[in-house]
């Protein structure tokens, strides 16, 4: 049974959505995928909060003075985050042998140096998702 995560990142202080997103899709994550080798999960999705570039103020927060997500409801506050990443993994034992990988201090200073560039590592967070029930248009 796969074993999913949410994981929620946002950019480091100076840094536009646009440059985030580049270095993210574009650097970080095939130099990722590259050292974790097996310890990759099988699927891994990047969903970003829409977000609209103008003076026209919504609440605006301090990270993103002039960049308001596109919310129907909440604050700009709860939408402060700039993607929302699914990790899927085979099962737990593949997410467990991912996390410890990881954990290993070589690797983790690694990839903490590499984050340093674009995310403020201190506002991630995660959270392991559990049933899945899905509905599709009849």
């Amino acid at each position: 049974m796969p074993y999913t995560t949410l994981v929620f990142l946002s950019r480091k202080p100076g840094t536009t959505p646009e440059e985030f997103r580049n270095y993210y899709a574009g650097s970080h994550m095939p130099w990722f995928r590259e050292l974790a080798g097996s310890h990759f999960p099988v699927r891994h999705i990047q969903r970003y909060i829409h977000r609209t570039e103008g003076p026209i103020n919504y609440g605006n927060t301090q990270r993103n003075p002039s960049t308001p997500a596109t919310i129907f409801f909440g604050s700009q506050a709860e939408f402060d985050y700039d993607v929302v990443v699914t990790l899927e993994y085979k099962d737990a034992a593949h997410f467990e042998a991912s996390y410890k990988f990881i954990q290993q201090p070589d690797i983790a200073a690694k990839v903490a140096a590499d984050e340093e560039r674009f995310l403020d590592r201190g506002q991630t967070r995660c959270v392991v998702l559990g049933e899945i029930i899905e509905m599709t248009a009849p």
